[in-house]
């Protein structure tokens, strides 16, 4: 099947998935996470190495989710590391801002716009703009500051959201 083909049918399957984290105060995803989802519920893989699809895949669900005038939901998807990478700030949106110096917080202005949208967790005031816990806690040690310790998940050690459930292992 062509790749082309491939990605017209993961779109749909990426974007809800996105959606479906942004339903979770403060939940992300990772690029392999989404990756195995889509393939997963398409029952279409690939052998590409993940680095050389996942891009056009975000940017074509980037696209929807402008088009849809719908926030940049893209914002959910991060690195195993919990960062977004340069290449966000070329993502389409529909929001106009420039990303600034700092395009981790850029990222994370926009994940509010996601949870805003659609957290069904969603605090009272509106919540708050969050960095990734392994964002935060590596800003913390490259400041000669101990990082705070958040729970793990038993079964795939990553850190626990702030719901407590592993949005991985459920």
């Amino acid at each position: 099947m062509p790749f082309s083909e491939a990605l017209r049918i993961w779109v749909p399957l990426a974007h809800a998935e996105l959606v479906s984290t942004a339903h979770r105060y403060h939940a992300v995803t990772t690029y392999k996470a989404l990756s195995e989802h889509v393939q997963e519920r398409s029952g279409i893989r690939t052998r590409q190495l993940l680095t050389n699809w996942i891009g056009k895949l975000l940017e074509q669900v980037a696209v929807v989710a402008k088009d849809n005038m719908e926030p940049p939901l893209t914002a959910l998807c991060v690195r195993q590391d919990g960062t977004i990478g340069e290449g966000y700030a070329k993502a389409p949106k529909f929001v106009d801002d420039i990303p600034g110096d700092d395009i981790e917080q850029y990222a994370a202005v926009h994940r509010l716009l996601c949870y805003r949208t659609y957290a069904e967790d969603l605090p009272a005031d509106g919540g708050t703009p969050a960095l990734t816990q392994a964002v935060v806690d590596r800003r913390a040690r490259a400041a000669g500051q101990e990082p705070k310790s958040r729970p793990t998940c038993p079964q795939c050690f990553m850190v626990l959201p702030f719901t407590g459930t592993c949005d991985d292992c459920g």
